[in-house]
């Protein structure tokens, strides 16, 4: 048998899985170059992700970080305030220019997701949301951590 590198492409499409446990280690120590800043900006031009805006109530403020990583499983760009401004940084920033930031964050975001019930400013930000005909998705995270469900926007309870 040839080795790969004389190997055509459709050969090695076609070639079965190695069975040979030395070439196997070697698969698997064999250190991957890292891709260049350049390659990695190249990458994102060629595929870029949907952004979007995780809206939640600050009673939901501690599932962040579950909420980010549901959105990047997903296969999007999560744009979470509370990881961005924490907890509307410990309140040192007047509410004004918080909520001014996140309505700017709207505006640039794809979408919309709605995680858990609705308090009156995430429903201000759902009406932004809307005069601004961005998609919308609202899910139930009754069971978080261990499943997010998307339900219609009916099903969500207000705070």
């Amino acid at each position: 048998m040839p080795e790969i590198s004389q190997q055509s492409p459709a050969q090695i499409q076609s070639a079965p899985a190695t069975k040979n446990p030395e070439e196997i280690l070697e698969r698997i120590f064999t250190v991957t170059p890292k891709a260049s800043p350049a390659e990695q900006a190249e990458r994102a031009l060629r595929r870029p992700k949907q952004l979007i805006f995780c809206a939640l109530s600050n009673r939901n403020f501690y599932w962040r970080h579950h909420i980010t990583k549901f959105v990047l499983d997903e296969g999007h760009v999560p744009v979470v305030p509370f990881m961005l401004f924490d907890y509307y940084l410990l309140h040192t920033v007047p509410k004004e220019t918080m909520r001014e930031a996140i309505n700017n964050l709207i505006v640039r975001c794809d979408q919309m997701w709605v995680f858990g019930n609705m308090s009156l400013g995430v429903k201000v930000q759902i009406g932004i949301a809307k005069r601004l005909k961005k998609p919308l998705r609202f899910h139930d995270i009754t069971d978080m951590p261990y499943r997010v469900v998307s339900v219609p926007e009916a099903m969500l309870r207000e705070e």
